[in-house]
């Protein structure tokens, strides 16, 4: 299990993704990979890494969870867990059946 550190979050392109900015505290991450996000202190929100995306700014490097969102309703449902300054688990995809 690898752990990700999240600064900021946000949507970009019409909402059809939602951002997860920060960095890597454990192991490696990459694109396919799950991410389990609290939505309280009992669930959790597991959702696919479309892609991610390294970004360098005047404070350091940042890297990008971007999970694609198939309505802007769903980036909406997002923005509402206010992850900023939250630790979240990434986990390898579930093996298909």
């Amino acid at each position: 299990m690898s752990r990700f550190h999240v600064r900021d979050t946000f949507a970009i392109s019409d909402r059809a993704f939602f951002v997860l900015a920060g960095f890597a505290i454990e192991g490696e991450i990459k694109g396919g990979m799950l991410v389990r996000m609290p939505f309280t202190a009992r669930v959790t929100v597991t959702e696919e890494i479309d892609h991610i995306q390294r970004v360098t700014r005047p404070d350091g490097e940042v890297t990008c969870l971007c999970i694609r969102c198939h309505t802007p309703q769903e980036a909406t449902l997002w923005e509402a867990l206010k992850l900023n300054d939250t630790t979240v688990e990434v986990i390898p995809p579930t093996p298909s059946a």
